[in-house]
């Protein structure tokens, strides 16, 4: 049995074609709901879904026709993706998530019907008042990725899935794997442009941190406690300029500073109370983990991080695991 997964996003769109629980084939091209905003229609996001499903069933000796099932996740489900749906509203089981899936037929993309998943919201929006909108989030696409991570290996008890990206993501479980909601950053997104689009980019090479220096890490956290985070990131400018520290430890101090804010506001929300008996799952690139790791470690937070091969293609293997939860795999 093939299945074909794709995961849309802001900017890029991957599909996978997957047998026996493997990955077969997959292709990526840069095109994204963006471009339904932009464009004011949806034609080119249509020709990304069609053709990295066929670029995936060709890598994988196929064609499109032999897949027996069609998943999709993520920004797909927006009002500008491919079929909006609204978000389920937490708290949310596994369970409850898989049977909140939709089913719609897209001739444009392939003949095959496609199953989606729903996002997932902190509130339901008649809860929302100026007394709780600071409790509401969202996110399209990470609740299936978490349905990745808790099927390789579900922690006991309370956690706090960690999934960096152009937005940080942070979601909170209990101890019975129910998804309680998330709180979202910028983190990503101002990384990027302070390393690319402001007076810092000379000083960081346009670069990321290529290894993790562990001194320069501690020491934007704990700047950004004296001087906060934008007079902090300036002063990722007054080190280069003085001699203070090289590219590297420069790009590490400025991550330190902006996950210092990301910490900061984990521990002033409500929905993230007692994390001292949360395990924290960790995604992303290594220098990122091992960032997190240290950060947590000095709350005295358990960490585990989750592995390369773990977190390839893992919005599409959790879409397979709601998809069994749901009875469309035996």
């Amino acid at each position: 049995m093939f299945i074909a997964t794709i995961d849309g996003g802001t900017s890029n769109t991957r599909s996978y074609i997957w047998k026996d629980g493997q990955i077969a084939g997959e292709a990526r091209v840069a095109v994204g709901v963006r471009n339904t905003a932009i464009d004011g229609n949806k034609t080119r996001l249509l020709g990304a879904v069609r053709q990295t499903l066929n670029e995936a069933a060709h890598q994988a000796g196929i064609s499109l026709a032999d897949v027996s099932l069609v998943l999709a996740a993520g920004m797909l489900t927006s009002n500008v993706g491919l079929c909006e749906i609204e978000h389920v509203t937490a708290p949310v089981t596994l369970d409850e998530l898989a049977q909140a899936m939709v089913c719609q037929t897209i001739e444009d993309v392939c003949p095959q019907a496609i199953w989606f998943v729903p996002g997932l919201r902190n509130l339901d929006p008649a809860a929302c008042t100026a007394a709780t909108i600071d409790h509401m989030d969202i996110m399209r696409g990470e609740e299936t990725e978490a349905a990745g991570l808790l099927a390789y290996a579900a922690p006991e008890g309370p956690a706090v899935l960690v999934l960096p990206g152009s937005h940080n993501k942070y979601i909170m479980l209990d101890g019975q794997e129910r998804l309680l909601g998330c709180l979202t950053t910028l983190g990503g997104e101002v990384l990027h442009s302070l390393t690319y689009d402001t007076i810092l980019a000379d000083t960081l090479q346009r670069s990321y941190a290529a290894s993790f220096d562990e001194a320069a890490f501690l020491r934007g956290l704990a700047d950004h406690a004296q001087l906060g985070l934008l007079h902090g990131a300036f002063m990722t400018r007054i080190l280069g300029m003085f001699d203070q520290g090289t590219t590297l430890e420069l790009q590490n101090y400025l991550q330190g500073l902006l996950l210092a804010d990301d910490l900061y506001s984990l521990k002033r929300s409500s929905l993230f109370a007692g994390l001292d008996d949360a395990v924290f799952v960790v995604a992303g690139r290594p220098v990122l983990q091992a960032a997190y790791a240290c950060m947590f470690a000095k709350q005295g937070w358990r960490t585990v991080l989750a592995t390369a091969e773990q977190q390839r293609g893992l919005s599409g293997y959790g879409a397979i695991m709601l998809a069994k939860r749901r009875g469309l795999i035996q």
